[in-house]
């Protein structure tokens, strides 16, 4: 906390800068929505300015020291950028007590509403650290977040203890505009048919688990699904691209006989363009499945311990139930899945008509315009949260003063 506070004590000494700021602790380059906004800002005439803060936290005093740097400098540009946006948990936005004239939006990684997070597993072995929650309000400084349906946005207003005021869906979700963007798609689609050789003549599968472990960076890629009965049943017709989760740092080792059937895709920076090449999606508890929906393309689950994962962090839906798929525990009755080519698609039509409301290739655009240019110019951007939504008796908000009670 105290790199942080310096910096930012340091940046009010500044006037304020009219320049986004896109930070993320999750990789060391921008993807998914910061990415696509990036490009939005940068598309303008004249450009807007923007700054990147793009790290991950390491061991040892070398990672402990970079990680001491990076708190100051975002510190500091917490306190002197006009708007500063983020896409997951960041730390140093909730140990300060924002400065007059800034605004800060959470635009999450993933759509929907799968995994809980935040405030909803404080109960869970996954959780925030009791310690840092008697310590610091997470989540409590944002002054808008993105959902992409107004059912997310109920589960979000508990992951985060915020009022509905602060959530919008009707802006839509930057990183699915590629999902509408013919050229972009067909770009993405032939540099990704050139580097892994995909085979014209073959389905692809695309396997992108969630990585399990209680925190971030004790976060390992899920080996239950028996690679080699995949290949042995499917290996005629069907090539895998094997995207592990990005927190994971040491992927799977895929020995040779597997070369050529399975295609480790972890290097690629966008899962929302692998998407784009494959013909079925096979994850567990991965929020992809909201975004790979607008495709209408078939899913199926493969989740063998989805009992301890509702344990160890739970769900927002029913799992069972709800996900747009058949749910398998063998990889067995997955392979014969596969095997019969039987993919109906409605559940995946139905679902990713409940999970966004706004999803047609404009979002980046819309929040530059409604977001980004307002603040920019020191105006509190107004922005609906959905057609119909209207606060509640109960939708009240946290003392601003109560965020930084550290």
């Amino acid at each position: 906390m105290i790199p942080v506070r310096v910096g930012f004590a340091l940046g009010r000494l500044v006037p304020l800068r009219a320049h986004v700021v896109l930070a993320t602790q999750r990789r060391t380059e921008l993807s998914g929505n910061l990415l696509y906004i990036q490009q939005e800002l940068r598309r303008r005439t004249p450009a807007i300015p923007s700054k990147v803060l793009a790290y991950r936290t390491a061991s040892g005093i070398v990672g402990r020291a970079a990680a001491a740097w990076q708190a100051a400098r975002a510190g500091y540009h917490l306190a002197t950028a006009r708007v500063f946006v983020v896409d997951d948990w960041f730390f140093p936005m909730d140990v300060i007590s924002p400065r007059t004239g800034t605004y800060r939006v959470q635009t999450w990684h993933g759509a929907g509403a799968f995994k809980k997070v935040g405030y909803s597993v404080i109960d869970k072995s996954f959780g925030a650290d009791e310690k840092l929650i008697r310590t610091v309000r997470i989540h409590c400084n944002y002054d808008l977040c993105l959902t992409s349906s107004e059912r997310t946005t109920d589960h979000y207003m508990e992951a985060f203890r915020l009022p509905r005021q602060r959530f919008t869906s009707a802006l839509g979700l930057p990183r699915t505009d590629l999902f509408f963007d013919d050229r972009l798609r067909s770009r993405a689609t032939e540099a990704l048919r050139r580097r892994y050789l995909l085979p014209p003549n073959r389905r692809i599968l695309l396997y992108a688990p969630t990585y399990r472990g209680d925190s971030v960076t004790a976060a390992r890629h899920d080996e239950q699904l028996d690679l080699h009965a995949l290949h042995d049943a499917l290996s005629g017709e069907w090539v895998i691209l094997l995207r592990p989760h990005p927190f994971v740092r040491r992927g799977p080792s895929l020995p040779s006989e597997l070369v050529g059937f399975v295609i480790d895709a972890s290097d690629w920076p966008d899962i929302n363009e692998l998407m784009l090449v494959s013909d079925l999606l096979v994850t567990d508890f991965s929020s992809a499945i909201f975004e790979y929906a607008l495709l209408n393309r078939p899913m199926a689950f493969f989740a063998p311990d989805w009992d301890a994962y509702e344990r160890d962090r739970g769900f927002y839906i029913d799992f069972w139930s709800e996900v747009p798929g058949p749910v398998f525990e063998e990889t067995t009755a997955l392979a014969a899945y596969l095997q019969s080519g039987l993919f109906p698609v409605q559940r995946v039509v139905d679902f990713a008509r409940e999970w966004f409301d706004v999803a047609d290739g404009h979002a980046s655009e819309r929040f530059v315009d409604k977001v980004v240019l307002p603040a920019l110019r020191g105006q509190s951007p107004h922005v609906s949260a959905v057609a119909s939504a209207a606060p509640t008796s109960d939708e009240t908000a946290p003392a601003r003063s109560a965020c930084s009670s550290a």
